[in-house]
């Protein structure tokens, strides 16, 4: 075996060093072949350009039916708190709040979203996108869509701003939720909708119009490729008729018609008091 230290110091670097270049070598090799240069998230207040749901939609016709897989649900329901929950009306809002916030975290959908999917795998890696990046775009794209779907009195601006006064008065209440009376939880519980409204109007007021217009511009694909609860209003299943449109009520034309009214003087009652001579001007 031959003695490193009998050969020349020189011919020793050019050995390591040549030795370290091959190591390097495989190693960028074998990274090239199995990952990707990483690209910054796209934020929901972010315009989507043209080219990224170009790629986007590629991805999309690699997958099964041209469609999203199973998506996780980033609009929370109502709260419906148990009526032995003994915690303060406050302490139930701040962690209801807490919760709807990690709905929307990357990482908790991507959790959730595409586990053992093969085929979404290789999709992704046949178009050089990360499942990250997949999941910010069809947050992005399904929030734009969703805001096509609000009804034009539906005003973002002052839900929030309505919203956020009934919530700070239920962060006020220190009463503990079980010790309410039936009537008084179903309030508690009425004014608790509040908390999801603004969640989910406090995501979808950050959509720039471009993303909007980018939408409604690739309407006809899109509509059969995203999520299903970006397709439809997203405020719809909190609705509250009474509180938007107040009570409805009809006038019977059988009973209540205008024309049916009848008057004769011999049921009017008439005043007998003669007329003040300098009444007082009205102003």
């Amino acid at each position: 075996m031959t003695n490193l230290n009998s050969i020349p110091s020189r011919i020793r670097l050019s050995v390591v060093g040549c030795y370290l270049c091959c190591l390097m070598s495989a190693f960028h090799s074998g990274c090239s072949e199995n990952s990707l240069d990483y690209t910054e998230l796209k934020q929901i207040n972010e315009k989507v350009t043209e080219s990224e749901l170009k790629k986007y939609l590629k991805v999309i016709k690699l997958l099964p039916q041209n469609k999203t897989p199973t998506f996780p649900s980033v609009y929370a329901p109502a709260p419906s708190w148990s009526h032995i929950r003994s915690l303060p009306i406050e302490d139930l809002v701040n962690s209801e709040q807490n919760n709807l916030s990690q709905l929307w975290d990357i990482q908790r959908i991507s959790d959730h979203f595409g586990i053992r999917n093969r085929t979404l795998k290789k999709a992704l890696h046949r178009r050089e996108m990360f499942k990250d990046q997949f999941i910010s775009f069809t947050l992005a794209l399904g929030l734009a869509a969703s805001r096509t779907q609000l009804r034009p009195d539906q005003n973002l601006e002052e839900i929030i701003q309505k919203g956020e006064k009934v919530i700070h008065q239920l962060q006020l209440d220190k009463r503990p939720f079980s010790s309410l009376s039936l009537e008084e939880r179903h309030r508690t519980l009425h004014e608790a909708m509040w908390i999801a409204r603004v969640n989910r109007v406090k995501h979808l007021i950050q959509v720039p119009p471009e993303n909007i217009n980018l939408v409604k511009s690739h309407w006809n694909e899109l509509k059969d490729i995203l999520p299903p609860e970006f397709l439809k209003n997203p405020l719809g299943d909190l609705s509250d008729t009474l509180e938007e449109r107040g009570i409805p009520f009809t006038i019977m034309e059988s009973e209540d018609s205008d024309e049916l009214l009848q008057w004769t003087s011999m049921n009017a009652i008439i005043g007998t008091d003669e007329p003040d001579p300098q009444p007082e001007k009205i102003r």
